[in-house]
């Protein structure tokens, strides 16, 4: 995973719109924790902008 803890991110997401998943990482003592996945249309709650709830399915292409 990337190193750039230097610039301040604490915080990754990877983003698959062919697979339709969402993984979120937290740095933490120097090494990156998964600590989220979704996939389709799951609703969550997604750090660090947990406060907000992100239908995934609104990021996916319409199939069809």
């Amino acid at each position: 995973m990337l190193s750039v803890a230097g610039e301040g991110v604490s915080h990754a997401w990877l983003v698959d719109p062919v697979l339709e998943t969402l993984e979120v990482f937290r740095l933490h003592e120097g090494h990156w924790l998964i600590v989220l996945t979704a996939e389709g249309e799951e609703t969550v709650r997604a750090e660090p902008f947990d406060a907000i709830e992100l239908e995934l399915g609104a990021l996916w292409i319409p199939k069809g």
